[in-house]
């Protein structure tokens, strides 16, 4: 039996992104958790009894649906509803941030936090949950979900000098609106160190399945992210300037998903949100929301 139990958990639901209330685990199922961070050690049990509190699977199919010899235990993210409703932060949006994201679930936003993130073994899961039904994310938030996950480990570090520069942009609230159509922000940065002087190519791949209308308007806001960086002391953006080389020429501040080639691709690196999160003062975890 222990060999498709991964299996049988795959066909009744559990699949990457399937969510369930905290409310709904048994006693037994609560116990047989363990943290990924030993700081959650203590109170694993209180945060997986929390009516705020619901699970979110992050484990891919392969993983799930494989013998409990290769892979005994799924990975799950706590996610917490805030107390009173409020929007959700712009940069824990689209995997933004790797260490938190917030996701709408029945018509309230969710914070993940990366610290949150606990193992529940194949078999207990499958004795203790025969009888509940997991909900799940959309697609598009699952798509989402696994590119948050993936980017914990994948994010780059910029110097130290750039974000220095460009934080009076962020602390004006430039970043906050107008990306929610950017399936992703990505940057060359001449030179990759710390420096006095840095030229800057940046663009926005559109997401995917965004329209047209959605395009243009992504478009303008990326011009107006350039032009503003392009004012910065030691800043130059070429496109601004008017400027390019040959490998870059054809680089615009929004890139359609059909235009970007692998081999351009391979000159960027993607810029996460991590540093501007923390710097406009969202260092506060699900317990403090």
């Amino acid at each position: 039996m222990d060999t498709c139990i991964g299996s049988q958990l795959y066909e009744k639901g559990w699949k990457q992104g399937a969510y369930i209330d905290c409310t709904d685990l048994s006693d037994a199922l609560r116990k047989a958790c363990w943290p990924g961070n030993p700081s959650l050690a203590s109170n694993l049990v209180k945060e997986l009894s929390e009516t705020r509190n619901t699970l979110i699977l992050l484990t891919q199919a392969c993983d799930i649906a494989t013998s409990c010899n290769n892979e005994p235990t799924l990975e799950f993210v706590v996610a917490r509803r805030p107390k009173k409703q409020k929007l959700p932060y712009q940069l824990n949006l689209d995997a933004r941030s790797s260490r938190y994201l917030e996701l709408e679930i029945n018509g309230d936003w969710y914070k993940a936090e990366a610290s949150k993130i606990v193992h529940i073994p194949k078999q207990i899961l499958f004795e203790e949950c025969k009888n509940i039904q997991p909900s799940h994310l959309s697609d598009q938030d699952v798509e989402v979900l696994a590119r948050w996950r993936a980017n914990r480990y994948m994010r780059i570090a910029l110097p130290d000098a750039f974000n220095n520069k460009i934080k009076p942009l962020i602390d004006q609230g430039l970043f906050d609106d107008g990306l929610e159509h950017a399936g992703g922000l990505y940057l060359n940065l001449k030179p990759f160190s710390e420096s006095e002087q840095y030229i800057v190519y940046l663009f926005a791949l559109q997401r995917r399945g965004s329209s047209e209308e959605n395009f243009a308007a992504l478009f303008d806001k990326m011009e107006e992210i350039l032009s503003a960086l392009n004012e910065i002391d030691g800043l130059t953006c070429p496109f601004i300037e008017g400027e390019s080389t040959s490998i870059f020429e054809t680089i615009m501040p929004a890139m359609r998903r059909h235009e970007l080639s692998i081999e351009l691709r391979d000159h960027f690196v993607r810029w996460n949100f991590d540093y501007i999160s923390l710097k406009v003062g969202d260092s506060n975890g699900i317990d403090e929301s």
